[in-house]
């Protein structure tokens, strides 16, 4: 299936800008990109769909295993979205730099999650 191949990538890129963009506008719950952290997993089940859609022979296979990687994607998101308290890791609070960087945002005027 030939004419498949970048779909995914394209598709990942989207949904990545999409998301940036409406971080850039406050449009995210909080904790949204710890959530997306936390799932860091997905990217070896996204990359095992992809790897395997690429070597279908039947074009109707490797178009199943696409909408499988279309609805691990809205899936992830939707659970980032929903995440009821996903926060920073309690382990940065003992990083020096955290307190400079809340100071820096803090006089830009950005709000941290969770302060």
């Amino acid at each position: 299936m030939k004419h498949r191949n970048g779909i995914m990538d394209g598709l990942v890129l989207i949904a990545a800008g999409v998301l940036l963009l409406a971080g850039n506008f406050n449009m995210l719950p909080t904790g949204f990109w710890w959530a997306i952290l936390e799932m860091w997993p997905v990217i070896f089940i996204m990359t095992g769909l992809d790897v395997m859609a690429s070597y279908m022979k039947s074009d109707i296979a490797a178009w199943f295993l696409f909408a499988c990687e279309v609805l691990v994607l809205v899936a992830v998101i939707w659970i980032a979205w929903t995440y009821p308290s996903a926060q920073a890791p309690e382990f940065l609070q003992y990083f020096p730099f955290i307190d400079v960087l809340e100071n820096l945002a803090e006089g830009f005027g950005v709000t941290w999650p969770g302060s």
